[in-house]
């Protein structure tokens, strides 16, 4: 299996490629910028190899890797996202004190070369991806909903203190 770590920048990101087997770095941290012209530059690396062989590990990091992670999955690559704490924990078992992106992205290979029972990672699919979007989704008209229920109760004690009678008065306050 070919194991392809990714440490997730806001404009670029940094990626090496490891044969798990053999534990041999295959292409040292390069990093391409987190655009098409990036992504068509990771592709173009990781063509040299099957896509059942690939296993691409990055960090579930905030939203800078949704963009990559959807390309990726549309073109039907092996995902596996890790929680951040995951990476920097392993960093540390490695004796390893300084983060810095090179690094980052061969630990991350280290993680999701993990042979446990319970991986430290989970490998998502576009339908999940979906769903993620949706709930998200779902998430921000919620808050929406609440931020305009504060902004009516704010509006209703402005007028309970300067007209009283507006209530009685008119239908709506609206």
């Amino acid at each position: 299996m070919i194991l392809v770590g990714i440490d997730i920048g806001k404009n670029k990101h940094t990626f090496s490629i490891i044969d798990k087997n053999s534990g041999e770095i295959l292409l040292s941290p390069s990093d391409f910028s987190n655009n098409l012209k990036g992504f068509l530059f990771l592709i173009q690396k990781l063509s040299s190899y099957t896509k059942s062989e690939l296993l691409i590990g990055m960090e579930d990091t905030g939203h800078y890797h949704f963009a990559l992670l959807k390309y990726l999955l549309d073109r039907r690559y092996t995902v596996a996202l890790i929680n951040p704490t995951t990476t920097d924990l392993t960093r540390k078992l490695q004796g390893g004190i300084t983060k810095n992106d090179p690094l980052d992205s061969l630990t991350i290979c280290d993680v999701i070369s993990s042979n446990h029972r319970n991986k430290p990672y989970r490998v998502t699919t576009l339908n999940r991806f979906d769903l993620y979007e949706q709930k998200q989704l779902t998430r921000h008209h919620h808050n929406l909903k609440e931020e305009l229920n504060t902004y009516k109760n704010r509006l209703q004690k402005c007028i309970d203190i300067v007209f009283p009678e507006f209530n009685s008065l008119f239908h709506s306050k609206y």
